[in-house]
């Protein structure tokens, strides 16, 4: 018997789940069944269960249920009119026919225990004297948190782009719950957004007074709660709002004063008439309770806040600068980050002034460690080499004393997987490089699975790092991924960003990074008060954040906004229609959306890639640009065939090094690095405009190198179009080289390879508008720059590309390009290049090319003989009347005018 009591209170089966999930049902039909007898308003007991149920079965009776409660007033009389009682109409559900409780046609994927929600009570209306609950479970069940009454069923403003199967209502009660998921739930996630003063670089601890807009994430404390047993990894790209979200979790649990992340917070903050008299505990307690004072992790759970707040001891690490030039100044960094956290609590200790601690056995022990890596970092790099175990004692040292003196802690780990990727970049050693990666794997062990003194701990990075080796290490880390890495995460339960959540458990902390839409016209309609010219025009500055920063899937909510680009851009925009008197807002808007995110710094592990495997890179980031803009121009995002498969990504990118290139291993990584996201089960694709122009900046350097890359985007607007036009070949030249260059620093390569880069090489000139037609206002290169190469059969040339005319953008203006190499015995030899140059050029007369330059009236022929940084071109101008008449040789094309 007490076995199956606690499988129930532990709903550690599908049996417990089912028990739970009946119980709640019976409640909400109840309830409805009062509010149609009593007419009472008790829509609390719907918003508060919707989206927890867990069984098929019971899902479908939920949702008839639910679509019951929504209908008009005249249709609600049919639940009171049932002579059955609410028991009844359980126990009828329950014998009916089209009942299968237990061979559902798709059983759930059973979880883990440390995934099961804990048991909730539910909330029942008054019941009459004389009816009794008898169930034996209610003393083990505890009282949901109030939450303030939501909208009843709605569509999400999203709904209009599904498809319309999804729209209709479910024809049988065994309908699939996942489509109903996203279509049939209120909207109204909980929001609150404070000041008016959008500014990029927000901190938690920046208070009302201040008046910067701040977005509540407060709910993050709950779901860290909810959703981690003992230890988890969270990966998210950089700038998601986890230095954010992770002072929130120090801040709200942590029982030290935490004094260093209070400093920019005034006393006067504090209602008190006796601040100087208070010591610094209390003053600081004072201060973190004004932080979360109207938060909403307060307002909607307040036992969990009353009984959690301030109460552990947290161990607070960042491994950010965990790298080094040798093996030697690792482990001193590494030691470094441990000795920082190790000196608070030493400082903690020295001002409770206890004796007895300060004299105590832990208290010299984890000192002695302290100024073992105060000598330590004294020395040369080199003598850290005999201490590579220090680390790990230093960490046990300061486990032992912290649970000595205050009590089992929360342990936050920040930038973990910094140790593995600069371990992977270093030019190092293999030895080197493998007693690196032994020492994160045996501390991160010790940290997380064989520690008794952990309550809770999780680690937040970007890649997924391997913490184990032939099913050792930490193994019972629980994956949290906020990036859905595989169809069976993302079919699960796909809803838009902007539908609720159950406030609590895995959604609130997946909400709880990056921001939704109505998170983003909030803050746009706090600024108007710092900006007013932005009231009038708030629809066509939203679509442009919209183009700009949306388009991520976290968690499995899609439709996410980029939160720094977000704010850095109404900052931005704010700033320069606050500084102009009349300014155009429509252009005022287009300029202030840029780059910002990026700008914050790169990812070293995919520019080593790129760097190693350009040609391979190269190939599928055409693909993807190609992919944008056709999904961009057709409005084509729901279609597999404009993006990049990728079904399961290649997780535990960290390893050793490869002598190949992996396509899933490379889109892995920038998927969870922000530089793709997931569209549909099966592919990736880039989210929007801003990293749109990252992925051509970063194609521009694979191609042209990084100083002629550069050069390209300063160059005039249609500048290398202009030159053909006068039959001018001076960028084209120096194109030429930097492509020669970039190509033969990586592979043995024939004239058919080089015309192949070089045509790459003019996509990426093209999409910084060399290439763009005076009278063009935008470049949308898919469509603007077909090149059609040719490398079948004697004397064909190596590519022909068609470009806007010197006329008009109807008419279409040729080059066609013969490419000659030139022997590494000949290339001091001028004379000898002029001659290869002009062969290219006669080989293109000698052949006929009407049918590649059909509806072309002006055409440019190259012959272009190319070595080591050397490089001969010659050409000649054609131009025709109409598309029947014969060729002329002209000496300039420009005359026609533009």
């Amino acid at each position: 018997m007490e076995s199956l009591w606690l499988e129930y209170g532990n709903v550690t089966s599908e049996e417990a789940h089912l028990v739970h999930d009946l119980d709640k049902c019976e409640m909400i039909q109840q309830a409805m069944e009062y509010e149609a007898s009593d007419y009472k308003q008790l829509d609390s007991f719907f918003n508060t269960t919707r989206g927890i149920f867990k069984h098929p079965q019971v899902r479908s009776w939920v949702e008839g249920i639910y679509r019951r409660h929504v209908s008009p007033p005249s249709s609600k009389r049919l639940c009171s009119d049932r002579e059955d009682s609410p028991q009844q109409s359980l126990l009828s559900l329950l014998n009916s026919q089209d009942c299968n409780i237990y061979t559902p046609t798709k059983p759930p994927k059973r979880k883990a225990v440390d995934e099961l929600p804990v048991p909730r009570k539910r909330h029942s209306p008054a019941k009459s004297p004389s009816s009794t609950d008898s169930s034996p479970f209610k003393l083990i069940s505890f009282p949901a948190s109030p939450t303030p009454e939501q909208p009843t069923l709605s569509l999400p403003p999203s709904s209009s782009s599904l498809p319309s199967s999804s729209l209709s209502a479910p024809a049988t009660p065994n309908q699939a719950f996942g489509n109903l998921a996203e279509v049939y739930r209120p909207s109204g996630s909980p929001i609150r957004v404070t000041g008016t003063k959008v500014v990029t670089d927000v901190s938690f601890t920046d208070t009302d007074a201040t008046g910067i807009c701040k977005v509540d994430k407060s709910l993050v404390c709950k779901g860290f709660w909810d959703s981690i047993n003992k230890a988890a990894r969270i990966c998210l790209p950089r700038r998601s709002g986890k230095t954010y979200n992770l002072t929130q979790l120090l801040l709200f649990f942590s029982c030290m004063p935490e004094q260093e992340y209070l400093l920019t917070i005034p006393d006067t903050i504090i209602d008190d008439q006796d601040i100087p008299q208070m010591d610094l505990a209390t003053k600081c307690r004072l201060k973190r309770e004004r932080l979360f004072e109207d938060s909403l992790l307060k307002k909607l759970h307040p036992k969990f806040y009353h009984e959690h707040f301030m109460k552990y001891p947290v161990l607070n690490i960042s491994f950010s600068k965990c790298k080094g030039n040798t093996l030697g100044d690792f482990v001193l960094n590494l030691c470094k980050a441990l000795a920082a956290v190790i000196q608070a609590f030493l400082q903690d200790m020295k001002r409770q002034n206890k004796t007895d601690v300060l004299e105590s056995m832990h208290y010299t022990d984890l000192k002695e460690m302290y100024m073992v890596y105060q000598r330590l970092k004294r020395e040369s790099s080199t003598k850290a080499l005999e201490y590579t175990s220090l680390p790990l004692r230093m960490f046990e040292s300061l486990s032992d004393f912290v649970v000595e003196e205050y009590g089992q802690y929360i342990l936050l780990v920040d930038e973990y997987d910094i140790p593995f990727t600069s371990t992977y970049l270093a030019k190092w050693s293999k030895d080197d490089k493998h007693t690196a990666r032994n020492i994160m794997k045996l501390l991160y062990q010790t940290m997380l699975k064989d520690n008794n003194h952990l309550i809770k701990g999780v680690l937040f990075g970007v890649f997924e790092a391997p913490l184990t080796e032939m099913g050792s290490g930490a193994n019972n880390i629980k994956e949290i991924r906020m990036v859905p890495t595989d169809e069976k995460d993302i079919r699960a339960s796909i809803l838009t960003a902007d539908c609720p959540h159950s406030r609590d458990g895995l959604d609130a902390l997946t909400d709880s990074f990056w921001f939704n839409a109505k998170e983003v016209e909030q803050m746009l309609d706090q600024s108007t008060s710092w900006c007013a010219k932005v009231a009038d025009y708030k629809m066509f500055i939203m679509d442009q954040i919209r183009e700009w920063y949306n388009g991520y899937f976290i968690g499995r909510f899609k439709g996410k906004y980029n939160p720094w680009s977000v704010s850095s851009y109404i900052e931005m925009l704010c700033t320069l229609l606050n500084s102009q008197v009349t300014p155009d807002i429509k252009e005022v808007a287009r300029s202030a959306a840029r780059k910002y995110w990026v700008t914050t710094g790169t990812t070293e592990m995919i520019d080593a890639q790129i760097d190693r495997y350009p040609s391979e890179f190269i190939h599928m980031a055409k693909r993807l640009l190609c992919n944008y803009e056709t999904a961009v121009l057709k409005h084509t995002e729901e279609h597999e065939e404009t993006h990049i498969i990728l079904n399961t990504a290649q997780l535990n990118l960290i390893v050793q090094d490869t002598d190949y290139f992996s396509e899933s291993a490379f889109l892995t990584m920038c998927l969870y690095s922000g530089y793709l996201t997931r569209r549909l089960s099966t592919s990736v694709c880039i989210p929007n405009h801003e990293v749109y122009r990252v992925w051509l900046d970063m194609f521009a350097r694979a191609v042209l190198g990084s100083n002629m890359a550069d050069s390209s985007i300063n160059y005039e607007r249609g500048a290398l179009l202009k030159e053909l036009w006068q039959g001018k070949t001076k960028i084209l030249k120096d194109l030429a080289i930097s492509s020669h260059s970039v190509l033969s620093n990586h592979n043995e390569y024939l004239e058919k390879d080089y015309a192949n880069h070089f045509a790459n090489t003019i996509v990426a000139v093209s999409r910084f508008g060399m290439l763009a037609h005076p009278n063009q206002k935008s470049v949308q290169l898919s469509e603007i720059v077909p090149i059609r190469e040719n490398h079948t059969g004697v004397g064909k040339c190596d590519y022909i590309m068609r470009l806007h005319s010197t006329h008009n953008q109807a008419n279409q203006f040729a080059a066609i390009v013969e490419f000659k190499l030139i022997e590494k015995t000949k290339r001091g030899n001028p004379a000898h290049h002029q001659q290869l140059a002009q062969r290219g050029l006669d080989q293109i007369a000698k052949c006929d090319y009407s049918t590649c330059l059909v509806g072309c009236l002006e055409r440019i022929d190259v012959g272009i003989a190319i070595g080591n940084n050397v490089v001969e071109a010659v050409c000649k101008l054609y131009r025709r009347k109409n598309t029947d008449s014969p060729w002329e040789e002209v000496d300039t094309l420009v005359d026609v005018g533009c």
